[in-house]
């Protein structure tokens, strides 16, 4: 390259030093576009210039700029613009209408004579080609070598040009998901109950733990004092995890608050519940949840839409069960048939838990997974029947069987307890 520059002028330098200045602080594409092709026609002499750009979707090259003539679509593989592309080399037409390679149609369609032209790769950092830069009819009836060496140095320039431009257009939208998913993220921790707030129901004792496995999470738990004295207790899990399942499970989330305020059933919540989620999900999403009001007395009326596993413990010293779910999740069918709420008498020194199956897929280095068992288990074992013994114990063995293998789902558990006599 040092040997070839001995062909220009310093009046070509010049110019070329002025065009590499000129793109450094352009910071929008088509105007971009538009001095890379004015810079080509100025410096080169030449009548008309074009800008390919690689469609990779399509494979193809299409004009961004295209003087004189309408946005023109060529296969990347195809003709002399194609063949700038594939080589990475500056292709030279002396005589345009002897070469098979060259499209007829631009001529007839705008009455234009293209005698010679210039076309070269514009490629970025690394080589890859990014478009084609085109020149046609040179002042002096044919291009020359120093315009060969002038029109690879601007789109040598011009291809760095453009790959800091998309990388400029990269970083913009990365902050800008960036910004809002926090802003998500933080949406969704301030729907979930402020730290000690547990509002007072009797002496029934509550709390929950959620560990998201991404920035934002597709599980939520929720619990609040209902219009009739008893305790609201909700746990849901969209499929997935990230921001989709996140909104998903707000918007469920908001819902069921809602609705609590009118129904005092909460089979007839979740019912409401399903059919909205059923008319604004696709085929693909759906919301596994629990939703339990639970009497100071220890009468439970709880429904599961396709959440598990629910643990009970009826009593101080009595076995933990597992209770099934008992309607399908929220979203996949739009109307649910009979009422099946469940009624449970917890007695003093009840438990009520409820996982995500997060907590019970997680798996430990060899890849097994947690269970159910191990941790009905691990609560059997839990030193106090308080909920937040019962959470430090339950979170405590998840991480030492994880070890150091990272969360693939959201974990969430809720619990709820009625003190001993």
């Amino acid at each position: 390259m040092s040997a070839d520059a001995n062909l220009l002028t310093a009046g070509q330098m010049k110019h070329v030093l002025e065009v590499t200045r000129l793109l450094v602080v352009t910071t929008e594409l088509d105007p971009l576009l538009k001095r890379i092709a004015e810079a080509a026609v100025s410096v080169l002499g030449a009548e008309r210039a074009s800008i390919f750009l690689h469609d990779a979707e399509a494979d193809e090259l299409a004009t961004t700029v295209a003087m004189g003539s309408q946005t023109i679509r060529v296969p990347a593989n195809r003709g002399i613009v194609g063949a700038a592309f594939e080589s990475g080399q500056v292709v030279h037409v002396p005589e345009a209408y002897a070469d098979n390679r060259f499209n007829r149609d631009v001529d007839r369609a705008t009455g234009f004579t293209t005698r010679d032209l210039l076309a070269a790769a514009m490629a970025d950092v690394n080589g890859k080609p990014l478009g084609v830069l085109q020149v046609v009819n040179s002042p002096s009836g044919v291009f020359d070598e120093s315009d060969r060496l002038l029109i690879q140095l601007l789109a040598d320039q011009a291809g760095v040009a453009i790959q800091r431009y998309r990388l400029q257009q990269d970083a913009m939208r990365a902050a800008t998901l960036r910004r809002e998913v926090e802003l998500a993220r933080r949406v969704q921790e301030r729907m979930l109950p402020p730290a000690g707030a547990t509002p007072h129901v009797g002496a029934i004792d509550v709390c929950g733990w959620a560990r998201p496995a991404s920035v934002t999470a597709g599980d939520c738990y929720d619990f609040w004092k209902l219009p009739d004295g008893r305790l609201g207790l909700f746990l849901a899990d969209a499929c997935g995890h990230g921001l989709g399942p996140t909104l998903v499970v707000s918007q469920t989330r908001s819902l069921v608050r809602a609705l609590s305020e009118i129904e005092t059933d909460p089979w007839a919540v979740l019912r409401r519940v399903n059919a909205r989620l059923h008319a604004d999900l696709d085929e693909v999403r759906f919301v596994t949840a629990f939703f339990a009001m639970l009497a100071t007395d220890g009468t439970a009326q709880f429904v599961s839409a396709g959440h598990g596993p629910i643990l009970v413990r009826r009593g101080a010293g009595q076995p933990i069960e597992e209770v099934l779910p008992t309607e399908p999740p929220l979203g996949v069918v739009d109307a649910w048939g009979d009422c099946t709420t469940c009624n449970v008498e917890l007695g003093p020194g009840s438990t009520l838990i409820v996982v995500s199956d997060g907590i019970i897929e997680a798996r430990n280095p060899a890849g097994e997974q947690f269970g159910v068992e191990r941790a009905i288990e691990t609560i059997g074992k839990a030193p106090a029947a308080l909920p937040r013994d019962v959470a430090t114990a339950l979170r405590g063995a998840l991480d030492q069987w994880m070890a150091t293998t990272p969360a693939a789902d959201d974990q969430t558990l809720l619990i709820a307890s009625l003190p001993p006599r």
